[in-house]
């Protein structure tokens, strides 16, 4: 901001951001690209019949609006600028220029509204040679009304300018965007917004250091209108002279050293002492989303740390170098992992509740938990255990092999519970359910493993094949116990194409079960079964395989 608002009574009492509204296309902060194309097209004539501004809130959509609207009916502009002394402009200074009319659509939105305008966009203009239009919060207008607005925005009278603002043009429709010079406005960058922060208070006489602006303009996320409007409020209430730590208590920035605990204590995966962090900071009525903000804060902090790039943080070299302490004892991915997962809180329900957080730190230290921690079986009542089956001593000597061959049921089982399965399965391939998993084989011995064929060989249970015509029946019956409604899915529904290393090859006969055995939390239930069963990790794919032609039947059975 290089200019001043001239001095009029209008500006006694007002709020600093529109008091220190730019009155100048060089006074706009952060838009120089869009000024620049205004300001030519106000120098040469072009000006366009309608223009639509975009950008996030607090950019300038409205400053500019009223600027060209300003400029095009300046009695002398210099090089595109309005000269903010004649008649004309000094009316637009003083809020009482009759040929700009503002319209706030969100308000306005319907097919009267628009209608009205049009009865009025044929009016002369009053006291300038353009009468200009300002159209705000533009996405808001209902369907007939755009459908309304159409033909007068194509081709309005010489005399009219459109100028339309959104926060949303994605809600626009492109019969309007194509009527217009669409204008994309970014968010302010924070260089640019110290520097008008710091030119307000000087003028209202505060006496701000850089680093209090610095944390007002970063606050503000990119809108000068926030941070203007922080500045109002913090010097009204801390008086005009704020240090740095009163501006971070009156933003909420104040850093509570409980959140670098608790990053600590994430990190470390110390559930017990995390959560007697979070119970001490919501006994004390701290606000649960601003601190759970202050620890994905730190986490980030961290990450950058680790990454060889902490001299970008605007920190303290003490903080510096604990970040780089506890950097040397956490793995990166890690960092990720906790980020993500704290990042992903959601207060919405309960601002003040510490669940979200506790969730967050339970799920964190249970997913990262050692390899072979999270299969451990869980033995459930009424089920076989796994130990009672796993070991092949019982079974029946090497030499006996070929009595397989023999598909009478009542063949002597020499395993026990063998008796109590059915015989249409071989018995070889319940040992690797029984060393696997323990609720598998509680399944395998209820539904048909009858008739026991002696292992070939003492030692390890062997692994079924995941090509044999039975296992998918055995992955189902499996995943009965387990879950239900994918036990049902593959039921009939699909068979193994084929084994590409530990990938099995589902073909699925019908689009509903195909995109159902593919969600991932129903394919990994089959990954998981099917795992077990092998003896080794596997995973799934899934593709759409014919249907097999319907079974014949003679004389009421299959042939």
């Amino acid at each position: 901001m290089t200019g001043e608002v001239p001095s009029t009574d209008s500006l006694a009492g007002q709020v600093l951001y529109r008091k220190w509204r730019p009155q100048t296309f060089a006074e706009v902060v952060g838009q120089e690209p869009v000024t620049r194309t205004l300001r030519n097209s106000v120098a040469s004539g072009k000006v366009a019949h309608a223009y639509l501004l975009c950008g996030p809130r607090g950019t300038g959509k409205t400053s500019l609006g009223r600027l060209v609207a300003k400029a095009v009916n300046c009695g002398g502009p210099a090089e595109g600028e309005p000269c903010n002394q004649c008649d004309s402009c000094r009316a637009f200074l003083e809020g009482r220029a009759l040929d700009l009319v503002e319209l706030d659509a969100a308000s306005n939105r319907g097919i009267d509204e628009i209608r009205k305008l049009k009865d009025r966009v044929g009016l002369a203009p009053m006291g300038g040679r353009y009468k200009v239009y300002l159209v705000d919060e533009v996405h808001m207008l209902t369907p007939e009304a755009y459908n309304a607005l159409l033909k007068t925005l194509e081709e309005p009278p010489p005399h009219v300018i459109f100028v339309l603002a959104t926060t949303e043009p994605h809600k626009v429709p492109a019969t309007i965007i194509s009527r217009c010079q669409r204008f994309d406005l970014r968010r302010i960058p924070l260089s640019p917004a110290v520097e008008c922060l710091a030119f307000v208070s000087e003028k209202e006489g505060f006496g701000l250091d850089e680093v209090a602006l610095q944390e007002i303009a970063r606050s503000a996320a990119g809108s000068l209108r926030d941070a203007i409007n922080m500045l109002e409020q913090i010097t009204t209430y801390y008086g005009p002279t704020p240090d740095p730590e009163q501006v971070r208590e009156a933003l909420g920035l104040s850093m509570d050293a409980r959140s670098r605990d608790l990053a600590r204590c994430v990190l470390r995966r110390d559930l017990t002492e995390g959560l007697k962090v979070i119970g001490a900071v919501r006994d004390d009525g701290v606000e649960m989303r601003q601190f759970s903000r202050q620890v994905v804060g730190y986490l980030r902090n961290l990450l950058l740390v680790k990454s060889g790039a902490g001299d970008t943080l605007d920190l303290a070299r003490e903080q510096i170098a604990e970040m780089q302490s506890l950097a040397g004892e956490v793995k990166t991915g890690d960092v990720i992992e906790a980020l993500r997962a704290f990042g992903r809180v959601d207060f919405r329900d309960d601002p003040q509740s510490s669940l979200p957080l506790e969730l967050a730190l339970v799920e964190f230290a249970a997913s990262n938990q050692p390899a072979g921690v999270e299969p451990a079986p869980r033995p459930s009542e009424g089920k076989v255990k796994a130990p009672a089956l796993a070991p092949p001593a019982p079974e029946a000597p090497a030499p006996e092999a070929p009595a397989p061959e023999a598909p009478a049921p009542e063949a002597p089982a020499p395993k026990a519970p063998a008796s109590e399965a059915e015989p249409e399965a071989p018995a070889a391939e319940v040992e690797p359910e029984a060393a696997a998993e323990p609720e598998a084989v509680a399944i395998d011995l209820s539904a048909a493993d009858a008739p026991v064929a002696p292992p070939e060989a003492a030692g390890p249970a062997p692994s079924p094949d995941a090509l044999s015509p039975d296992f998918l029946e055995r992955v189902r019956l499996a995943c009965k116990d387990v879950h239900k409604q994918v036990a049902g899915l593959l039921n009939g529904s699909c068979e193994v194409k084929a084994l590409e290393g530990d990938t099995i090859v589902l073909g699925v006969y019908y689009g509903f079960h195909l995109e159902k055995i593919d969600d991932p939390a129903n394919r990994r239930v089959i990954e998981g079964v099917a795992s077990q069963l092998l003896g080794r990790p596997v995973t799934i794919r899934c593709e759409r395989a014919e249907e097999p032609p319907p079974q014949r039947t003679r004389g009421g059975h299959l042939v």
